[in-house]
């Protein structure tokens, strides 16, 4: 059971390694937006056809939202990373000095109990602001990125993602306080 749940949370770590990716572009695109604002540029490239996304062409407010648009990919997938290993925000101090069965009792609380409903609000609110931005067609206004409800999809994809991985591990705690501590 438990390294079914192990491979089980790897996998939904997977879209935080790829986002992860998107540094390299998103560097990219800051030192092309930096370059073309020095330069007094504003279009970079234009083409006749609406493509998904960058509709006529690409200007110095697309780079802006693209911007934006991976960094958001990279926090909300980075956080169910984050939560994977640890590295998340846990008030450690008021758990410090119990018990280990205590302390896991308490993880098993927070995960089920908050983290797990909290992103499933999350994860179905979510979903219907998506939803409204690909009906609408809602895009910039600016000259920018036309397509919002790409990045506005991200939210409840890692929202859900987040709360699967907090009911994977929450489950997986809730098996190890039932075995007792192992030798």
């Amino acid at each position: 059971m438990t390294r079914l749940a192990e491979r089980l949370l790897d996998l939904m770590c997977l879209p935080a390694r790829w986002a992860g990716w998107l540094m390299l572009p998103l560097i990219l695109s800051v030192l092309v937006a930096v370059a073309g604002a020095q330069l007094g540029q504003n279009a970079i490239a234009r083409w006749q056809a609406d493509l998904p996304l960058l509709g006529n062409g690409i200007t110095m407010n697309s780079l802006v939202d693209f911007q934006w648009h991976v960094f958001a990919a990279m926090v909300l997938f980075g956080g169910i990373l984050a939560y994977r290993r640890d590295r998340h925000v846990a008030v450690e101090t008021l758990a410090a000095n119990l018990p280990p069965r205590v302390r896991l009792a308490l993880m098993v609380f927070g995960d089920l109990v908050f983290l797990v409903p909290f992103c499933a609000i999350i994860a179905w609110y979510g979903w219907s602001y998506a939803l409204v931005a690909w009906t609408t067609g809602e895009g910039s206004t600016q000259g920018g990125l036309t397509d919002r409800w790409i990045i506005k999809g991200a939210m409840p994809v890692a929202f859900g993602l987040l709360a699967l991985a907090g009911l994977v591990r929450g489950l997986m705690r809730v098996a190890e306080l039932i075995r007792g501590p192992q030798a």
